[in-house]
């Protein structure tokens, strides 16, 4: 059976409950000012290094090697963390002489060892951050780590490593594409792509080895890269790519047999159009309405007429006006005996309503 609770029971009670609850305030409190100290220092530390890099840029780095107020900030870890952080992203941002400077307070203010303590931790965003603070700070030692953390299980991490590995040593470090299961985003294609600036001499065999390729945004990302440099040369091989199984990478051969555009070029598509899904023929005739070869003529107007989908329709009349045939598509619109059907589909493609 419960004892009865005394007054003086509920008093302690209460009391015990209003302590704690103190107490919480108190901790919360302390926390705040504290947060709210390394807030206030962050931003002091900002303006102090920003005026450094600046400084530094526009009057060389003698300028800061007796600066003993900013030495002894550097003693603290986290002022040498924020200058890293903020070397990173300025290095970014300059180019020639600018961007040597910071490289400059780099080396002198012995940053690498932060960078490098990065690679070391467990969360995946801090192995990242050191991986591009080691790349924009173009630390060759690092590429040996960069390679081994391709396998990471980190989406962050290994598309940094990858990101890394090119950035040093351009097209030759691609040949993680030789084996690479894991897909390549686009944004990761756009800055590999970028980070790419020539093709001294494309080996053909690591090209066709990426063209065959299992996983699809290799073969999108190798197709990509052979439009950029305008690799003549793997025309025959990329036209073959168009019974390829993934609708992904058919799209992509379309844009780059247009791009590559030969005397063949409109033939191999309009016969690989019967055979292609919805999405590949309307590919198909945005690379002719590009090409605007009058050889895809009679093509386009069977399409118009015989085509069952609706889509094709419409693409192939806007192909057609794009071609010169506005003429064509107005006399049709305006035959009593074409389908109502017809005629809004080419009114639609003509843009225009006739009465």
């Amino acid at each position: 059976m419960l004892q009865d609770i005394t007054i003086h029971d509920l008093v302690l009670a209460i009391i015990a409950v209003f302590v704690l609850v103190l107490l919480l305030i108190v901790l919360v409190l302390f926390y705040s000012l504290y947060k709210y100290r390394m807030l206030h220092n962050r931003q002091i530390w900002k303006y102090i290094i920003e005026n450094k890099i600046t400084e530094s840029i526009i009057m060389g780095q003698d300028s800061v090697v007796n600066d003993q107020a900013f030495g002894k900030h550097l003693q603290q870890p986290a002022f040498r963390i924020l200058f890293l952080d903020l070397l990173v992203s300025s290095e970014r941002k300059f180019s020639g002489s600018a961007r040597e400077e910071i490289g400059h307070l780099f080396d002198k203010f012995q940053l690498e060892e932060e960078a490098w303590n990065n690679l070391k931790k467990k969360k995946a965003y801090r192995i990242a951050g050191g991986i591009q603070e080691l790349t924009a700070m173009r630390v060759k030692a690092a590429l040996a780590t960069f390679r081994s953390l391709l396998a990471h299980p980190s989406k962050q991490v290994y598309q940094e490593a990858q990101y890394g590995i090119v950035s040093f040593n351009g097209f030759e470090g691609l040949d993680f594409l030789d084996t690479l299961i894991q897909p390549l985003s686009d944004w990761q294609q756009i800055r590999l792509l970028n980070s790419i600036t020539e093709i001294s001499n494309p080996d053909e065999g690591n090209m066709k080895l990426w063209l065959a390729s299992p996983n699809p945004t290799v073969v999108i990302f190798t197709l990509r890269l052979m439009r950029k440099f305008q690799l003549l040369s793997f025309y025959n091989t990329i036209a073959g790519l168009l019974t390829h199984n993934v609708v992904a990478v058919q799209v992509q051969v379309v844009r780059t047999l247009q791009f590559f555009e030969t005397n063949d070029t409109i033939n191999h598509l309009m016969n690989a159009f019967p055979h292609h899904s919805l999405h590949v023929q309307l590919e198909i005739l945005k690379a002719l309405k590009i090409s605007k070869s009058a050889e895809s003529e009679g093509f386009l107007k069977k399409q118009l007429w015989e085509h069952p989908i609706n889509a094709i329709k419409i693409s192939s009349a806007e192909v057609l006006v794009s071609l010169g045939q506005r003429q064509y598509l107005q006399d049709m619109a305006l035959d009593e005996q074409t389908p109502d059907q017809f005629k809004q589909i080419i009114n639609h493609a003509l843009q225009e309503k006739i009465c």
